[in-house]
């Protein structure tokens, strides 16, 4: 089968990581093609065997623009695809609207919450768009049910990144937070600081660190302005987040709202003892609660402060919910998650929706 997927990018997200995972696996059986905007030399690594159609030329191109459906409908007519994947709400949009005369079957994949708070155009999208697709691929049982409007509707879990790791070293007295530069409003790194000002200074051993964010934004202001320096870090992007988990003790997921979080199932995989918010959507549908993590009340920086010190005073339980947790995480391995791919193009591949 031919296959086009088109994404925005392939670097520095969770959307996009697990994109590259898709792409890694569909090309192993079938003739695949990525369209992206943005192709830095820098990505997620992918196959050889996998053509990369580049949309932007070399240049800039501004999501809201109308040249997203003109260039999205020229990579369809020159690929001539069996079937189009699209991969998040910001370019989901335009391929519906280039595939709507050339009734391409259209798999649609969401992967940010559709419960939260939304501008008219990802309402406009989703309430009508995504009619015209053949399936839509939500990443959390939570938004599926929610989503009553969409007969053509699934959901599959993201897969984790890498495989479980049971190694029980001596780990590093550390709080470590992951996200990309411009998403700290959403996963709620205010919030964290906020929470780590509280119990910070009795315990001047451990160190807050956060991976992929770095200190010339507000985050830094705050931390300043908490007088929290010498127990703040931050790390940059790096490409093996496997190999700095595992020195890490503990992750924390502060996140104001979720699709389905990858750094969660990164962090349980390299046997971090882990804490969220319980935010729609993901985290308690990842985690057990007492058993494979802890869930502190959603928006609570409190209740967050509070578990966290728990954390930081019993190894034990550290170690008990890093256990639970390499072995929860096995529900979202790539060869299981995979399998629900592979049955959902095969039948798009042989039924019409």
């Amino acid at each position: 089968m031919k296959i086009l997927l088109f994404i925005s990018k392939l670097y520095n997200g969770g959307g996009e990581r697990v994109a590259s995972i898709l792409l890694n696996h569909l090309c192993k059986n079938h003739d695949v093609t990525v369209a992206v905007f943005n192709n830095k030399e820098k990505t997620y690594p992918i196959s050889d065997k996998i053509k990369v159609l580049d949309l932007s030329n070399g240049k800039r191109v501004r999501p809201y623009q109308c040249e997203r459906i003109k260039k999205c409908r020229y990579a369809i007519k020159d690929v001539n695809p069996d079937l189009i994947i699209s991969f998040l709400v910001g370019l989901n949009r335009f391929v519906v609207i280039s595939n709507l005369f050339t009734r391409k079957k259209l798999i649609l994949s969401e992967q940010t919450s559709i419960q939260a708070k939304q501008p008219i155009w990802k309402w406009f999208a989703r309430h009508f768009l995504y009619r015209f697709a053949s399936k839509v691929v939500f990443v959390s049982k939570s938004d599926y049910e929610y989503a009553e409007w969409l007969k053509n509707k699934t959901f599959i879990y993201n897969p984790s990144s890498y495989p479980a790791t049971t190694d029980n070293a001596q780990r590093e007295k550390t709080i470590v937070a992951i996200s990309s530069q411009r998403r700290w409003h959403v996963k709620g790194f205010d919030l964290l600081i906020q929470a780590w000002a509280k119990i910070a200074h009795p315990n001047p051993d451990w160190k807050l660190q956060f991976i992929g964010l770095n200190d010339d934004n507000h985050i830094s202001n705050l931390t300043k302005s908490l007088n929290l320096e010498k127990q703040v870090d931050f790390l940059g992007w790096t490409d093996e987040i496997d190999k700095v988990l595992q020195t890490k003790s503990i992750f924390v997921l502060s996140s104001r709202r979720e699709g389905f979080p990858c750094s969660l199932l990164e962090s349980m995989s390299q046997g971090c003892a882990c804490l969220a918010f319980d935010c729609k959507t993901g985290p308690n549908e990842i985690i057990t609660d007492g058993v494979s993590g802890l869930l502190a009340h959603n928006g609570d920086i409190d209740d967050l402060a509070a578990k966290l010190q728990l954390l930081i005073d019993n190894e034990q339980l550290r170690q008990r919910l890093a256990n639970g947790a390499t072995e929860e995480v096995r529900r979202f391995e790539k060869d299981k998650i995979m399998q629900q791919w592979d049955e959902l193009i095969t039948n798009c591949q042989y039924k019409q929706f």
